[in-house]
């Protein structure tokens, strides 16, 4: 998959190191100018050292888009930072280092999950307002500065955390971009095989017959190579529409279809009639059920006799196809052998029936014979 991520993730990790500078210059400066004891200027260093180290950390986790920087530690260092910031300000309250709260809720940024970030941001805010007050801030002082140190760490984690959504809708949109794509893949691949299948097999079966009856039976001939053609652009006109995505079978005419089929192979075929206001999903379910059951009989049962039996119920279709085929057919056909093992076209019809709520039941019946059983709910569609 291509490297979709925001463009602006590199400028905003550039913008975090160089802030890591510039805001690190502060403390120094403040250091320089003032008139410091050692403990004061131990602890600035040490807030200093800190807030830089998590500053870089988080401009490379924004630079690598990183989904999570979980771990102790991280909050660790915020809460350390945190409570520097307290002990430099009660000790030396002349300085104004309340500012050193804003760098400890700043640098919590690089904290995961965001809930945990959001918290020590929270717990930094109250701490330096509380700090504040503590050295003689007023009330109102005090709050709107803890209110404050919390909401500017909540603003740069929020820029980030729009940054990382924006990222991962990218990714969704591509992915399932290829997804669709895969799943008209597979469309056209069942639809086809089933299509192709079918009609092929009435073609070879038409074509056979119609080569033994010319000597013979010439008139009888001509009408069956007629039947071949009229299958042939019935399978063409199928084909175009099955990649235009408007392939959709109709169970009616899959029976009569089914009738037509057997015939051409000398099977004696019992076809129930289809029902009436079957939903539209649920038709076209069964149709490809007949096909697929029909297709794999003519070509590979050996069979003499099939029942193609429809069902209709208050909460259910279904249709089943039961032919008389005797039982080393499955195993001494490779095409049989492929239906009992799941070949691409019963894959196909599982999948169909599944997109409704259907099942799909295929075995071979005691002794001799073969069941294709498909039956699809009603309310699912």
């Amino acid at each position: 998959m291509p490297d979709r991520r925001d463009p602006t993730l590199g400028r905003w990790s550039s913008g975090l190191r160089g802030a890591a500078v510039l805001f690190a210059v502060y403390p120094l400066v403040a250091l320089a100018t003032g008139d410091p004891d050692p403990l004061t200027i131990a602890i600035v260093l040490a807030v200093d050292v800190v807030f830089v180290v998590m500053i870089l950390v988080g401009a490379q986790v924004v630079a690598a888009d990183r989904p999570t920087m979980r771990g102790r530690p991280l909050v660790a260092l915020s809460l350390v930072l945190t409570a520097l910031a307290a002990a430099v300000s009660i000790h030396d309250p002349r300085t104004g280092w309340i500012a050193l709260f804003y760098y400890a809720s700043s640098s919590a940024l690089v904290i995961r999950p965001a809930g945990t970030a959001a918290r020590v941001m929270l717990t930094t805010g109250v701490v330096g307002g509380l700090t504040l007050f503590a050295v003689g801030a007023s009330v109102a002082d005090a709050l709107i500065q803890g209110v404050s140190i919390t909401v500017i760490g909540l603003v740069l984690l929020g820029a980030v955390e729009i940054r990382r959504t924006n990222i991962a809708l990218m990714e969704a949109r591509e992915e399932l971009a290829s997804l669709a794509v895969q799943e008209e893949r597979d469309r056209i691949a069942r639809d086809l095989h089933d299509i192709l299948g079918h009609s092929l097999s009435v073609i070879a079966l038409k074509s056979e017959l119609a080569r033994r009856l010319i000597p013979t039976e010439p008139q009888r001939a001509t009408a069956e190579i007629g039947d071949v053609e009229r299958v042939a652009r019935e399978a063409l006109a199928s084909v175009r529409e099955t990649v235009k995505g408007y392939r959709r079978p109709s169970l009616a005419l899959e029976l009569a279809g089914a009738r037509t089929a057997l015939a051409a192979a000398g099977i004696d075929g019992r076809v129930e009639p289809a029902p009436d206001d079957l939903p539209q999903e649920v038709d076209a379910v069964l149709a490809w059920a007949v096909r697929e059951g029909v297709t794999n009989v003519v070509r590979h049962s050996r069979a003499e006799h099939v029942e193609i039996r429809v069902e209709r119920g208050d909460a259910s279709a279904g249709v089943e196809v039961v032919d008389d085929g005797p039982a080393e057919a499955g195993s001494a056909s490779p095409g049989r052998s492929v239906r009992l093992t799941g070949g691409s076209g019963l894959t196909g019809l599982r999948e169909r029936a599944a997109a409704v709520g259907g099942l799909v039941e295929a075995a071979p019946l005691p002794g001799r014979g073969f069941r294709l059983h498909v039956r699809v709910p009603l309310e699912s569609s």
